[in-house]
């Protein structure tokens, strides 16, 4: 996953994906390759959220639903239901499939995104590392021990480290209540407020620890400010997820199985 982390010579945000800094050049320390990035492996809803925004998925478009109890026909998901996650698929014909009910989101989180890796690879999209061509048995195991120690090697830097790349460190997405008046709303890898009665990105949210403001992705209207979901904000990142990445441009959703189960 994608963190940031400031210029220690301009004082420049940067991302771990940057080699150096976009405004003095020097190098980044941060710098996390993307064969290490492709590897981690989503955990919670927020954490797939941020994925799929990183990599410019049109979830609308692809028809995944993330958070989010979808009801009409066409449709993966996944949401939080009191202390079950819930895994589903919408047949063609409305009726719901139910994947996964229970308290484990890390196994709920992992059917979803194998279930989204799969459509990928079905339309020759690879978000997760393209597999080399026609391997042998051989090779495609010693990739697979190779794969393993990479990743095993990027959670012991993680944990020596304390922060390390910070690929842990994930924030929920939705409202931020400072004051009423004072709101914030965070999606993918921004921030928005509202000023001049309009909802606009901003640079980052004025304090260091953000949960204790957190209040959840429903909006309301005691907070003495618009929807940010009926935002001109909003209708930019609906637009971003309908056109999408050129990996996905392609996308047609008529290409899923929608009338199996799973």
């Amino acid at each position: 996953m994608v963190s940031t982390s400031k210029c220690e010579y301009c004082g420049a945000t940067l991302k771990s994906s940057d080699r150096s800094c976009p405004q003095c050049g020097a190098p980044n320390p941060n710098y996390v390759p993307d064969s290490e990035r492709q590897i981690f492996l989503p955990k919670t809803i927020e954490e797939l959220q941020e994925y799929c925004a990183e990599r410019g998925m049109p979830l609308l478009r692809m028809r995944f639903f993330i958070g989010e109890d979808f009801k009409e026909p066409k449709a993966f998901g996944i949401y939080q239901d009191g202390e079950d996650f819930v895994v589903y698929k919408n047949k063609a014909n409305g009726e719901r499939s139910i994947r996964y009910r229970g308290p484990d989101e890390e196994y709920a989180v992992s059917e979803l995104f194998a279930k989204l890796l799969e459509e990928c690879h079905n339309r020759g999209i690879y978000p997760d590392g393209k597999p080399a061509e026609a391997p042998d048995r051989n090779a495609a195991k010693a990739a697979n021990r190779k794969t393993l120690k990479l990743f095993f090697a990027v959670l012991f830097l993680i944990g020596i480290t304390g922060t390390g790349f910070r690929m842990m460190a994930h924030r929920k997405d939705g409202y931020y209540v400072i004051n009423p008046g004072d709101v914030y709303y965070h999606y993918g890898n921004d921030w928005y407020t509202v000023y001049e009665d309009e909802w606009h990105e901003v640079a980052e949210f004025p304090y260091e620890v953000f949960d204790d403001y957190y209040a959840g992705d429903d909006y309301n209207s005691d907070w003495g400010v618009s929807d940010f979901r009926q935002s001109e904000a909003w209708e930019k990142i609906e637009e971003q997820h309908s056109s999408g990445s050129s990996d996905y441009d392609d996308w047609d959703s008529g290409d899923t199985d929608w009338d199996s189960d799973w």
